[in-house]
């Protein structure tokens, strides 16, 4: 009787110091996944659109994501949500990637999806394994000063002043939608785009516009009413820019994207005979420790006297 008693206390036994060790390894696993950021997948579904969209807003926000950025992701998940019925599981990201041909488009949206998938709901790390390759570089045909006239001339209030300031100063959209009144300063016709990106890839830094320009943007900041509050200085869409610049280029047959008029500005600089190191500062190119390094040859005296040499290629003929 004694050794069968016995016998079941040390099974007991052995028994319990197996939990524990389970529960040890258990402990151990999950610090390890947690260090590997290895999630497990879930998968949900959305009942309100609208709702969870303006949730994600915040969270965005939060994180300081450029608002042009927050707007790009929320018609990106916006346009799954409706597609999937707010079903989110691998399938229904599968299907909606597949319903556009397009690379570039898919590289897009997985990436708002993943924002919003693996860091906002926590769904896990599943989002991952959609990748895409954006379509191969087409070479592009840069527009001549009388094409560039002609289309700007055919823009709408202020887009028209948005493809100035874009062709000017080498900005990308995003950043010049960012603009605020006082990030501009007359005295050198500059942008301070020092500010825009704060948690994201992008740099930027400062550029500059021409007189021509500046003439314009100096009658449109005296009409805002409320300067005083430092209001941004453009009230419109990318998409809507988008939307002009598809519907000038089917009237005059010129086509001219937003991007474009980066690589526009840049080959002027190039032909102004300016160094690449200056020319990707006025891009937003160069990392913010190697200005911190180098400030004299980055400092905003030293980048208007390269853009004194390149103004006077990036004069149009535009009338509004």
């Amino acid at each position: 009787m004694y050794n069968i008693e016995n016998t079941l206390n040390n099974i007991n036994e052995n028994i319990k110091q197996l939990n524990q060790n389970s529960k040890l390894i258990q402990d151990d696993l999950n610090l390890i996944k947690k260090s590997l950021n290895i999630l497990p997948d879930k998968f949900t579904q959305i009942e309100d659109i609208e709702k969870s969209i303006i949730k994600y807003e915040n969270y965005a926000q939060s994180n300081n994501l450029n608002q042009t950025t927050i707007n790009n992701q929320k018609s990106a998940i916006r346009g799954f949500l409706v597609f999937s019925k707010g079903i989110i599981n691998p399938d229904t990201v599968k299907n909606y990637l597949n319903s556009n041909d397009k690379n570039t488009w898919k590289s897009n949206q997985v990436k708002a999806l993943r924002k919003y998938i693996r860091d906002y709901l926590k769904l896990g790390n599943w989002i991952n394994k959609f990748e895409f390759k954006k379509d191969k570089a087409k070479i592009k045909k840069i527009p001549n000063v009388d094409e560039l006239s002609q289309f700007c001339s055919s823009l709408h209030f202020p887009t028209w002043l948005i493809f100035l300031l874009t062709y000017n100063s080498g900005l990308r959209i995003g950043e010049i939608l960012a603009l605020k009144v006082s990030n501009i300063n007359f005295e050198l016709n500059m942008i301070d785009a020092s500010n825009i990106h704060k948690s994201e890839i992008k740099e930027s830094w400062i550029s500059f516009f021409t007189d021509q320009t500046a003439n314009l943007l100096k009658q449109t900041i005296s009409q805002i009413t409320n300067i005083e509050d430092d209001p941004l200085i453009f009230d419109i869409s990318y998409k809507s820019i988008q939307e002009s610049f598809k519907q000038v280029s089917e009237n005059t047959g010129i086509k001219i994207t937003p991007h474009l008029l980066r690589t526009a500005f840049t080959e002027k600089c190039t032909e102004a005979n300016i160094s690449e190191k200056y020319i990707n500062a006025f891009c937003g190119r160069v990392n913010q420790k190697i200005i911190s390094k180098h400030y004299t040859d980055y400092s905003p005296q030293s980048l208007r006297r390269q853009y004194d040499k390149v103004e006077s290629f990036l004069v149009l003929n535009f009338k509004n």
